[in-house]
């Protein structure tokens, strides 16, 4: 019997699944990454990066079945809508991450779902179906291709990202086994991403651009196009490349182990790299605790783990994508405002003195021996020790392995569910977004995707605040999911 390709094997899985495959625990965790991505896109459509984007596509593209999420704009083509929201789904840098790849599947595979059950008009369970299928490829293949590929310097968002799209968006087109494998070779063939581009608008464009891979990938699979078999472990291939060689079978472990379970995805506190999470809920902690004020410190030193440092490369940032990767603006908010939310990325203050000033105080050190062993980089990646130096003398201290909204630390659901409120509340009435929560929440029963959403407000007000800071509710939801 011949041994099957990489794949040939995740297209089997993808188009054998179904709802009744998956675990509870994956159902519901899939539904909380919707809800959030969902969101966090609502409040990223008024982006000034989005608008240029949507513009240039609305005039490039023909009229399809395709909405594009918090915009009165007109229908697209599914792979016009997929690239417009995904890259609103990830401006402002607020999506959901898992450390299985390092990779922002959330952000690149719902989308890309959610266009083509549009076009085809499916059901809620054929797009929660869909999603988990999309994004279980994508992180299966990151488990298999290690962290080395993040840390060669590729973009893995980008790179594995394609490959989730098409795999979700093939399932939702209803391909054969046959063609889904065409589409996650066509993908797989096209993907590309490089972290040069981290704070820059080339970073959300790219994710946009690798859900829009995936959904062409997906339709010109189901037009009849083919692809390598071998596009995987071709000796021109995409392991040699991407990963020098180095595929584990061992942790492939496709349909079996879920990612959404284990290790889990993490859910952001701030509108900002997932790097900046740890210490700046650290900070806010000793700031509320002991009534800080930004007069009062001498210096705050920010002790980070090696993926921390690597992340946040701007200390001084100029810019808005750049401030969504300094550790300084991101922990300056949080001494100044004592908030860190959307308002303060919608409207950057980074070259005001008092911030400047504010930033100047705040010093990032790397510090290896905060994950020395295996465990600790498995389940404190982005984890940080925050020392703060008073005037009067006082040395204030606190370590942050797992910012809330981590794996390990799991943010509250009514945590989660106000973030989507004030998230969604940008472009729509309370109403229309609490009716949208709901489903979204229980996408399964739905008939058909819960979509176009049409904005109902202006685009946000300065005034407006939109962080979620973490809630003491520790509960979960328990509810047993519905089976399509």
């Amino acid at each position: 019997m011949t041994t099957k390709t990489i794949a040939e094997r995740l297209a089997l899985w993808v188009h054998s699944s179904s709802l009744r495959d998956f675990p509870d625990e994956a159902l519901l965790q899939a539904k909380r990454c919707i809800v959030d991505v969902t969101g966090v896109a609502l409040a990223g459509a008024v982006h000034d990066t989005v608008r240029k984007v949507r513009e240039l596509t609305c005039s490039a593209s023909a009229a399809g079945a395709a909405t594009l999420w918090g915009t009165r704009g007109p229908a697209l083509s599914a792979e016009a809508a997929a690239l417009c929201n995904a890259v609103a789904a990830h401006v402002l840098d607020y999506d959901d991450t898992c450390y299985d790849g390092i990779v922002h599947g959330s952000a690149a595979v719902w989308p890309a779902v959610l266009a083509c059950g549009q076009a085809t008009g499916a059901s809620g369970s054929a797009l929660l179906a869909a999603f988990i299928a999309g994004v279980e490829c994508e992180y299966a293949l990151g488990r298999a291709l290690s962290d080395d590929v993040y840390f060669k310097g590729w973009w893995t968002s980008g790179v594995l990202g394609a490959i989730g799209a098409a795999a979700g968006a093939s399932k939702v087109l209803g391909l054969g086994a046959a063609a889904t494998r065409n589409a996650i070779s066509l993908a797989a063939c096209q993907a590309t991403g490089l972290r040069a581009m981290i704070g820059t608008d080339a970073k959300p464009f790219a994710l946009g651009r690798a859900a829009q891979t995936g959904v062409q990938a997906a339709r010109y699979a189901l037009a009849g196009l083919d692809a390598p078999c071998d596009a995987f472990e071709s000796e021109r291939g995409f392991v040699k490349v991407f990963a020098d060689g180095r595929f584990d079978e061992e942790r492939f472990a496709l349909g079996t182990r879920y990612s959404l379970v284990d290790p889990g995805i993490a859910f952001k506190l701030f509108p900002a790299c997932s790097a900046t999470q740890a210490a700046t809920e650290a900070v806010l902690a000793l700031v509320f605790e002991h009534g800080l004020t930004p007069e009062a410190i001498v210096s705050v030193e920010c002790e980070v783990t090696p993926l921390v440092a690597i992340s946040l490369m701007y200390d001084r940032p100029r810019t808005r994508t750049e401030a969504q990767f300094s550790l300084p603006y991101a922990v300056g908010c949080a001494l100044r405002y004592h908030s860190f939310g959307v308002k303060q990325m919608n409207a950057p203050t980074y070259d005001d003195a008092a911030m400047l000033e504010v930033m100047q105080k705040v010093r990032m050190v790397r510090n290896d021996a905060l994950e020395a062993a295996e465990d600790g980089r498995r389940r404190n990646p982005e984890g940080a020790r925050v020392t703060i130096r008073l005037r009067e003398g006082r040395v204030l201290q606190s370590y942050n392995g797992a910012a809330t909204g981590m794996p390990d630390k799991p943010m509250p659901d009514a945590s989660l569910d106000r973030k989507f409120m004030v998230c969604a509340s940008t472009v729509l009435e309370k109403a229309d977004a609490e009716k949208l929560f709901a489903q979204l929440s229980s996408l399964e029963q739905g008939a058909a995707a819960p979509f176009p959403l049409t904005p109902t407000l202006s685009p946000l007000q300065q005034g407006e605040e939109t962080s979620a800071p973490a809630s003491r509710d520790t509960s979960a939801r328990t509810s047993r999911p519905c089976r399509g």
